[in-house]
């Protein structure tokens, strides 16, 4: 189980929390799952804006042993997401809400996870998000590093930067930074 909280120098996300997991199988595959709420605010010529993502993703993982510290990991997962923003002009005091979007999208991972002789574990993964409703097209490559305590908890740094195709009116190329703790059952 882990639990993690980021910054983000996306226009429209200025926070991120979220609680993901995973529990093995056998064999090396396992059944994960990530819930995340996002939140920003920002201001337009005119107006003040604020917005909220909140979403589930759940998916199924496999890790290929290279060696006694060093595994390949793969997934495939489902992401279902709820977008909701507000509008607030300044020359009015009353605050617009836009209806509720939700999108969803399917997510390709390949990464290396290394664990080293004094308990810091490494993780590079990309993520390719393709697919769903807003028929999405982008990548991530995320960073993390991990001190792990004993054998029941950790806590971790990452960096994530994302790549998307150019949206309608905005950059969609941002980067997360973000601390995490996970612990193990």
């Amino acid at each position: 189980l882990q639990v993690g909280y980021s910054l983000s120098n996306f226009k429209f996300v200025d926070e991120i929390m979220d609680i993901k997991g995973s529990v093995g199988i056998g064999n090396g595959f396992s059944i994960i799952g990530r819930y995340g709420r996002e939140t920003g605010e920002w201001s337009d010529p005119g107006e003040y804006e604020t917005s909220t993502y909140s979403g589930y993703r759940v998916g199924v993982g496999k890790a290929y042993r290279l060696n006694g510290n060093t595994d390949i990991t793969s997934s495939i997962s489902y992401f279902d997401y709820t977008f909701k923003q507000t509008i607030k002009p300044n020359w009015r005091s009353t605050t617009t809400s836009r209806p509720t979007t939700k999108a969803d999208s399917y997510i390709g991972s390949v990464g290396v996870r290394n664990m080293s002789p004094n308990n810091f574990e490494t993780n590079l993964q990309i993520n390719a998000f393709r697919g769903g409703k807003m028929k999405s097209k982008s990548n991530e490559v995320e960073l993390s590093v991990i001190k792990h305590f004993n054998d029941k908890l950790g806590f971790g740094l990452r960096v994530l930067h994302h790549d998307a195709a150019p949206a309608v009116s905005y950059k969609s190329d941002f980067t997360e930074y973000g601390l995490f703790i996970r612990t193990s059952f």
